[in-house]
């Protein structure tokens, strides 16, 4: 799957990742644009590293493809 930008048309679940460590269960409202990326999810292997509000986070790629709109690719 290309490197990309997504707009969200659901709310999706995702894990914040805080520095330090910490993880933090969210949900990414609708409109967040979400910028896929290089650096590996720390979580599950069938979870996709994005970047939100300069914030990664980890999302379910079931969960991107379903409820996301790919609006461009790196």
């Amino acid at each position: 799957m290309a490197k990309g930008k997504y707009t969200v048309k659901d709310p999706i679940s995702a894990i914040l990742h805080k520095p330090g460590g910490g993880q933090v269960s969210v949900t990414l409202p609708v409109g967040a644009v979400l910028q896929e990326s290089t650096q590996h999810s720390t979580t599950l292997l069938v979870t996709v590293g994005v970047y939100w509000e300069e914030r990664h986070y980890s999302v379910a790629l079931s969960e991107l493809l379903k409820k996301t709109a790919l609006i461009s690719t790196a």
